[in-house]
């Protein structure tokens, strides 16, 4: 039996006021996880990083942001660039645009049988 098929917009059910950056799951399934995040000037705390389980291919959708690699690597991104991060790659949000929505679509991708289920975060985030 096949279900329906879903549809949203990713511009869709942005609050007004956003104090914290903004993250929806989109789709869910065995080998991947499909995201929505919204930041709007927000970045990830100085001496922190992120260090995941899972590879994370990342779209910049609107805005614009500021990634840091662990090397000292500095990626900017505009609308329509994306970056694929491979598991375990230390990283950090440095800086995304104030005062406007920066949208990212996020696919995660787990192995075969699923695994890396969560995101683990270094640091102190």
């Amino acid at each position: 039996m096949t279900g329906a098929p879903r549809r949203d917009s990713l511009l869709a059910g942005i609050p007004r006021d956003l104090p914290a950056e903004l993250t929806t799951v989109l789709v869910d399934g065995t080998a991947s996880r499909i995201e929505r995040i919204v930041s709007r000037g927000h970045a990830t705390e100085r001496g922190s990083w992120y260090e995941q389980d899972e590879d994370e291919w990342v779209l910049l959708v609107a805005g614009a942001a500021r990634l840091e690699l662990a090397d000292g690597a500095v990626v900017e991104l505009a609308p329509g660039d994306w970056i694929d991060l491979p598991a375990g790659l230390r990283h950090r949000v440095a800086w995304t645009a104030p005062g406007t929505d920066t949208i990212w679509l996020a696919v995660f991708r787990r192995g075969p049988g699923g695994e890396a289920a969560g995101v683990r975060e270094a640091g102190t985030r």
